[in-house]
């Protein structure tokens, strides 16, 4: 079989638990034996991905031999920088994308079968359990606290009532922000339950890293949640449902279904998304757009 090299560059525009995957599948990559060259545009830690450069540490004749003469074949990974144009005109490239709004910067891969409408490869994606994503945030619940915590993911119409049914049952509520390294850090904190009313690839992403640390997800029915937490796996709520609905809903979330749901969709990921089977795809992949042998 031929030896698989590719460039890896792993935009800054990565939440965190998208990165956690590309770096899941990256490790799994290289132990596969493919040779990795991976940039990173923003941070590192979250990847740890071995041999890993931050594109912002290379001075600038590194940075232009990297994408001028560097590979035949480029991965991107989230929205494209600036002197991607170059890479396109030497090399051959894949884009996975994160958000709708990023246009196709190359051949079109996608971490959800939901998300394939016509010429997108489906990639599965990868999960590994990490325990510690970072220093301690404030106001994060610490060790020894069991309050219970519930982020709200995406947007929501519901954050009034549902902050005041968390309340009333002692429990503490934050809107998860768009920085995401905040959210990781409270999933592996302990007593936290996950609430997301408008589903999307990259939250059920997040949904199912939280279900590796033990962490329940209450969302609307779905093609994308049942794909990446199994059908059992999430409490189902109805966002236009009264007040007395989502009491149950969140009760049931809080409580032994909560724990039931996680279990199954910790079954679930385990697997269904092992990082062999992500890597294996795109090693395949990458094996037929340079022409390889399979």
């Amino acid at each position: 079989m031929a030896k698989i090299e590719c460039c890896w560059y792993i935009g800054g525009s990565l939440l965190p638990w998208e990165a956690s995957v590309a770096g899941t599948l990256a490790r799994a990559l290289i132990r596969s034996g493919a040779i990795l060259h991976a940039y990173s545009g923003a941070g590192t830690d979250l990847l740890n991905i071995p041999g890993l450069l931050s594109w912002h540490s290379m001075h600038t004749m590194e940075r232009a031999a990297a994408a001028g003469t560097k590979g035949r074949l480029w991965h991107l990974w989230g929205t494209p920088p600036p002197w991607w144009g170059l890479v396109r005109l030497r090399a051959r490239t894949v884009h996975t994308r994160f958000s709708l709004k990023t246009e196709w910067k190359g051949h079109p891969t996608v971490l959800s079968a939901t998300e394939c409408s016509g010429g997108e490869t489906y990639i599965p994606p990868a999960f590994e359990i990490k325990v510690n994503w970072g220093g301690e945030t404030q106001g994060q619940a610490s060790p020894g606290d069991e309050s219970l915590l519930c982020l709200f993911a995406g947007e929501t119409s519901g954050e009034s009532d549902y902050s005041s049914l968390l309340t009333n049952m002692g429990a503490d509520f934050r809107l998860l922000g768009r920085g995401g390294e905040e959210a990781m850090q409270y999933l592996s904190s302990g007593r936290t339950m996950l609430l997301v009313e408008n589903p999307v690839p990259s939250l059920a992403l997040l949904s199912a890293n939280g279900a590796l640390m033990g962490v329940p997800t209450a969302a609307p029915r779905s093609p994308v949640m049942d794909e990446l937490l199994g059908k059992d796996g999430y409490v189902h709520l109805d966002p236009d449902a009264g007040i007395e609905e989502k009491r149950r809903t969140v009760t049931l979330l809080a409580g032994e279904g909560g724990r039931a749901a996680s279990a199954a969709a910790r079954r679930h990921v385990s697997e269904q998304f092992t990082p062999e089977k992500g890597a294996k795809k795109l090693e395949n992949l990458y094996l037929s757009l340079s022409g390889g042998d399979r």
